[in-house]
């Protein structure tokens, strides 16, 4: 990928203005002769590598710079509509775009990602020995929890060579990058382990964790099990050593939880609130509501909907909207803003997660610490105190009748778009169940938990096939997503065919398929 470096690097790099160019002056001075460092020169040097990490870690769940249209066409109408969570009230493109299949903003999450993660993580990289070793495995954490999002979108990217000085770079396989994944964990984890000592300087650079190097530590070995579950289809025995690891090592435990704290609005709550542009999806509200889930009034907001206030209603993807002006969609349900608003820390990982990751091990005979009911009732527990619901855990915990509901539109008098429910799974835990349906109902209380986080959700729906959510009403993917079926990828952006033919071959050779939307990932095998 000839132009990769100075596509993305650059403007990552020259975004840090003349600050960065009056310190890295002193660079090729201190490479030759790491004598010659004066206090003066290290302390201007370390405060420009430190200055990355606010970007790097604001920029996994893009809003680095409040551009929340950005976010919008990179996360929002992508992977926050294929999870099932949401759907636009919008009809954008004149009804033909993402939500139906019709793949318009398949550039955004490479662009982004490259400029705002790879980009910041490159240039701690090129200078990790002017700074301690554990802001060098924080940053690795970091990068891993960027670019996994993006090999999970994509499949092949560039990888191990980006940021060489040849402008050459190639595409790895997503084997290749998981594989580098769990060597930067793992170089990462065996940081963190030996030194959790304070450095005081970072913590006001640290918007996770405010310096705090033991929850980085959990953050490294949760991140790391997620991944190790994601490639348990294709390389179990990999897989289990990994996941094993992470969970000897500490992952996350009640009360622990990965999120973004600073000043930047959400992006959620200004697509959702201020514009309007995003309502919940048709699978959330059969699923939650269908459960009496009752973290439900707490996700959302209800309806306004003339004969139907203080219902939950939901929007189904792919369907045909009328203009905005008028629409009843404008009324149905969103995320509630007591939930999302501009000031909400942005949520990457939680404790409740952490357990239902252990959970599905253990259904495998992994040691995972507890068995997989303990587990699986210790991540809704957590879910629910997290949201207030404490109290409502155990008749949840024990209700083994309730069921996803049918989705009905009362917009549509002609019954157009409605659908049957898909899934009969229950919250109640059934030792008699088979170990499928046992991982359908841990995934789909995982699914809930991790709301709003789409493109997480999204990669579980692929790599399990749970939950059970709808299929588009109208497929405009021009056959190469077939009619019945889900999404599996986004397309690389159209430059890469113009601007590298040659790397461009090469990840489609990698994928092992055509580059659209219906190739699987490697990590989808079962």
């Amino acid at each position: 990928m000839r132009k990769l470096f100075n596509k993305y690097i650059l403007p990552a790099t020259v975004a840090m203005g003349m600050f960065a160019s009056a310190c890295t002056d002193n660079f090729e001075e201190i490479n030759d002769d790491p004598n010659l460092i004066s206090d003066e020169i290290l302390e201007g040097d370390y405060q420009f590598v430190m200055a990355f990490y606010p970007q790097l870690a604001r920029s996994i769940y893009f809003n680095f710079d409040n551009s929340n249209w950005r976010w919008q066409v990179q996360q929002n109408l992508n992977g926050d509509v294929f999870s099932g969570y949401m759907a636009p009230p919008t009809p954008f493109a004149a009804n033909n775009n993402a939500t139906h299949y019709a793949l318009i903003w398949n550039s955004w999450p490479f662009s982004i990602a490259y400029t705002n993660v790879m980009g910041p993580a490159n240039e701690i990289e090129r200078n990790k020995d002017i700074i301690n070793p554990k802001l060098y495995a924080v940053s690795l954490v970091l990068k891993v929890m960027g670019m996994h999002r993006v090999t999970d979108i994509y499949g092949p990217i560039p990888y191990s060579e980006f940021g060489s000085s040849d402008f050459a770079i190639g595409y790895d396989s997503q084997e290749e990058v998981y594989t580098a994944f769990f060597n930067e964990l793992n170089e990462a984890i065996a940081t963190l382990e030996a030194d959790q000592s304070e450095i005081p300087a970072f913590s006001s650079v640290d918007d996770l964790y405010a310096g705090n190097f033991t929850q980085w530590l959990k953050f490294a070995n949760t991140l790391k099990l997620r991944l190790a579950m994601r490639i348990s289809n294709v390389d179990p025995a990999t897989a289990k050593v990994q996941a094993e690891a992470a969970i000897a090592s500490g992952t996350f435990v009640a009360g622990d939880i990965a999120q973004v704290n600073s000043d930047i609005i959400h992006p959620l709550a200004t697509v959702a609130h201020g514009w309007g542009d995003i309502k919940i999806g048709a699978s959330i509200e059969s699923i939650m509501k269908g459960l009496n889930d009752p973290r439900l009034s707490v996700f959302f907001s209800p309806s306004t909907l003339e004969g139907h206030e203080g219902e939950y209603l939901g929007i189904r993807q792919g369907v045909d909207l009328p203009d905005k002006d008028g629409s009843p969609y404008t009324q149905y349900s969103t995320v509630n803003e007591a939930y999302v608003n501009a000031n909400s820390s942005i949520l990457l990982m939680t404790g409740a997660e952490a357990f239902f990751l252990k959970s599905e091990a253990a259904l495998k005979g992994w040691n995972a610490g507890g068995s997989a009911k303990e587990l699986y009732e210790a991540g809704v527990t957590e879910s629910l105190a997290q949201h207030g619901q404490t109290a409502a855990a155990s008749a949840y915990l024990a209700d083994d009748t309730s069921t996803p509901s049918d989705y009905v539109d009362p917009s549509q008098a002609d019954g157009a778009y409605d659908i049957a429910a898909v899934s009969s799974v229950t919250v109640a835990w059934d030792d008699a169940f088979t170990a499928e349906q046992q991982l359908e109902q841990i995934i789909t209380q995982k699914w809930i938990a991790g709301f709003p986080e789409g493109m997480e959700a999204w990669a579980e729906v692929r790599r399990t096939g749970y939950p059970k959510i709808f299929p588009v009403k109208y497929n405009k993917s021009g056959g190469s997503i077939p009619d019945g079926t889900f999404i599996n990828r986004l397309p690389y952006p159209d430059s890469e065919a113009g601007n590298n033919p040659e790397g461009y071959a090469e990840a489609v050779q990698k994928l092992g398929g055509e580059d659209t939307g219906g190739t699987p990932l490697w990590w989808q095998s079962k």
